[in-house]
């Protein structure tokens, strides 16, 4: 692996590791253990050297799991169409593979059925084994050489079949001596009754191996003519098996995928190092309103980690991998990473090592352009200081007036000033103690840090006068910078908690409005029902006068003779108000909101907006737009119109009610999704918010949820059905269909 050029490039390996990381966290690990190498068994083929049944069989068996490879993806395309595409230049080999599997087993010995020549041959073999074996048993059972044998036994020398006799006696039976025993009291014989038949069991055990010869040139010629597309669908599958390798990473490491920048901004939020053990996460930009940091700090205070971190971080995303850090982190596309790291605690810090070290940086500053990222640690350490202080300046400027994106660490107090001297160069600190004298490990962005060396002194015990003397020692220079250096840091404290106070009101402030969004809301809905219930009572009242002017009707049926026209008059009024009425009171019709097919996708939560009840995706018929719906056990296709997907508030609603749930009923509960979906967390986290989760969904009154935890290797699944046996709300559990997720998803029924 090797960091790549080009935005594109990273980014199609970045599709590579994100789709496998989600295909295996759908379908498990794909073990690609059978992709042997078998470059040398090819090469041996390609020259038309015989290969032995061992080796045939040993490229069968990379034959087979290439086409496993094939068939793996073909039914993602959709879901994973990088990955997809990739498998397709992997050939199917299937036919070569059973011809291999006709004509050798696992042992790579030949088998009957390769050919009608090697099935003849061994049955005439098996044939005259049995005659000879029932002659020589015949003579070891007859009494007139009984005194002669010396075992009862049927054995070989020299691949024929013979008996053991005793020396003394040898004449007794006409034979050919083939061996003795250690003793040479006993001597191996073949009768010459059996020698006509031993010499044809040589001649067939001769034709036996070549035709065994010639049938595994045939399959060597076979290989060898598919040899170069097993090669290259071997490099294929090589790199599906490294896309693969990629995301089972990102999966270890609870990676996320890192957005890219051309620009050379890099914004990175609560990045860890992988290597080291318990590492506290830093947070850390550059790139957009300057281009350089100083960090500052204490010995052993995470400074070089930091900056290993960083460089780590670069370099992982150009080669496509997803970094350990939080979401909504941003890399800048490097042309290269220039590095120059040190270890100040040396105590071989001489004119040779501060060589070595002014070396490489001569080497990275006449390489280095504005593209290119530069790490530099305790820039200038190694020679007097007053002289490394003034040449780490020099360079700093340098490489400022280049523009080329630098972070250094360093203990000059001349390299802090430089922050305030250019507009785009910032410190940083790594955070220390100074009560318990360790440090936090922390890298706080705006402030520069102390060596904290006198504090550190004078906590161990080092007596105040010798403090005194020492700080008498230090130059007013250096005193007067490091007073300003800590009011700076004081003024940056206060500024930070200003800002975080701002923050918390800001946070107020959103609450409010969203409580008066929400109360507004409330209003419309109230409004709604109100006016709803006033066209229901108006229509009552219709339905009173329709009754009452019917009645009216039949008083003037009895007119209809006496007065016609009179009658006639008063019937018109009276269907005219009659229709007025029913129109003002008309119900008021909502239309129900449903979601465009376009807009779902399989695995979605949605409701049957026509009978309120919730319901999982299984397909969207986009043609005739219907979709086919799974709710437990019933499944059912509805249209377009009667479906609504659930909305991200809805999704969400159940988790701020879950957290402050007390365990008594209530009159409402928050709309409760019937799916919750704990793939990726730990045990004991998944556990947590399935139990605050089951409680909620039970008391809204749902039947069954389902459960979403993925394959993996199985430890979640265990844990959760474990935890479900548990629960007294819990009837019984299964796993969902193979539409549904198959055996990473579990449906629990409630009581």
């Amino acid at each position: 692996m090797a960091p790549l050029e080009t935005v594109d490039t990273v980014r199609a390996a970045q599709v590579e590791t994100d789709e496998a990381q989600s295909y295996l966290e759908r379908f498990g690990d794909l073990s690609l253990a059978g992709l042997l190498d078998i470059r040398p068994e090819l090469d041996k083929a390609k020259v038309r050297l015989q290969l032995s049944g061992e080796e045939a069989w040993k490229v069968c068996t990379v034959l087979n799991e290439l086409t496993h490879v094939r068939k793996a993806f073909v039914t993602v395309k959709d879901l994973y169409p990088s990955l997809f595409s990739i498998s397709q230049d992997v050939k199917s080999f299937a036919s070569l593979a059973q011809e291999v599997q006709r004509c050798v087993n696992q042992n790579g010995e030949v088998l009957d059925d390769a050919s009608i020549n090697i099935a003849a041959i061994r049955r005439e073999k098996v044939e005259l084994q049995k005659t000879i074996n029932k002659v020589l048993q015949d003579i070891l059972s007859s009494d007139t050489y009984a005194h002669a044998v010396q075992d009862r036994i049927v054995t070989m020398r020299n691949d024929r079949y013979v008996i053991p006799v005793k020396r003394e006696f040898k004449d007794t039976i006409q034979s050919v001596v083939h061996d003795q025993s250690d003793s040479g009291m006993t001597l191996f014989v073949e009768p010459t009754r059996v020698i006509d038949l031993n010499n044809r069991l040589q001649i067939l055990q001769s034709d036996e191996k070549k035709e065994v010869a010639r049938i595994l040139l045939y399959l060597t010629d076979l290989i060898a003519k598919a040899a170069s597309d097993i090669e290259r669908s071997l490099q294929v599958a090589g790199h599906l098996d490294f896309s693969l390798a990629k995301g089972r990473l990102a999966r270890v490491w609870h990676a996320t995928l890192p957005a890219l920048n051309p620009n050379m901004e890099t914004n990175l939020r609560n990045v860890r190092n992988p290597f080291v053990e318990n590492c506290v996460p830093i947070s850390f930009s550059i790139g957009k309103d300057y281009f350089m940091v100083v960090i500052t700090g204490p010995n052993t205070g995470g400074k070089t980690v930091a900056l290993k971190t960083l460089g780590l971080t670069v370099l992982m995303s150009k080669c496509g991998l997803f970094i350990p850090a939080s979401e909504g982190c941003s890399v800048g596309l490097y042309d290269n990473v220039f590095v120059d790291i040190g270890d100040e605690q040396s105590i071989e810090q001489s004119l040779s090592t501060f060589s070595a070290h002014m070396s490489n940086i001569v080497r990275i500053l006449g390489q280095a352009t504005r593209y290119s990222l530069v790490l530099l640690d305790e820039l200038g350490v190694g020679t007097d200081p007053e002289e490394g202080s003034a040449i780490a300046t020099g360079i700093v400027d340098f490489l400022y007036q280049k523009r080329v994106t630098t972070v250094i660490t360093t203990h000059y107090s001349s390299l802090k000033l430089l922050a305030y001297r250019y507009e785009q160069i910032r410190n940083a600190s790594v955070g220390f103690d100074a009560q318990t004298l360790q440090p936090t490990y922390e890298l706080l962005l705006g402030a520069p840090g102390e060596s904290h060396a006198f504090t550190i002194c004078k906590r161990l015990g080092l007596p105040e006068g010798i403090l005194a003397l020492a700080y008498d020692e230090l130059s007013n220079e250096h005193k007067t910078t490091t007073e300003v250096m800590s009011r700076i840091v004081t003024d940056s404290e206060e500024i930070s908690h200003t800002k975080d106070s701002l923050n918390e009101s800001r946070q107020e402030l959103e609450k409010l409005r969203q409580d008066y969004e929400d109360k507004l809301k409330r209003l419309e809905t109230s409004e709604k029902q109100e006016l709803k219930a006033a066209h229901a009572e108006a229509q009552r009242i219709v339905q009173d006068v329709s009754m009452r002017m019917d009645e009216l009707m039949k008083q003037y049926q009895d007119n209809l003779k006496s007065g016609p026209q009179a009658a006639r008059e008063v019937k018109r009024e009276v269907e005219v108000t009659r229709e007025e009425l029913i129109q003002q009171a008309e119900p008021l019709e909502e239309k129900t909101p449903f979601t465009p097919v376009e807009e779902i996708l399989p695995g979605d939560l949605v409701i049957i907006t026509s009978i309120n009840k919730q319901a999982i995706v299984i397909d969207v018929m986009k043609d005739k737009r219907k979709l086919v719906l799974q709710a437990g056990s019933m499944r059912t296709t509805v249209p377009e119109a009667q479906v609504r997907k659930l909305t991200e508030e809805e999704l969400n609603s159940y988790q701020t009610r879950a957290m402050q749930f007390s365990g008594a009923r209530e009159p409402t509960l928050p709309f409760v999704p019937m799916k919750i979906d704990l793939h990726g967390n730990r045990v004991d986290e998944a556990l947590e918010k399935l139990d605050k989760y089951i409680d909620v969904a039970y008391l809204s009154g749902l039947s069954f949820v389902y459960i979403v935890h993925g394959k993996g290797s199985g430890v979640l699944r265990k844990q959760i059905h474990e935890f479900l046996k548990t629960l007294p709300s819990i009837d019984h559990f299964s796993f969902s269909s193979p539409e549904e997720g198959g055996d990473g998803v579990t449906i629990a029924y409630f009581k």
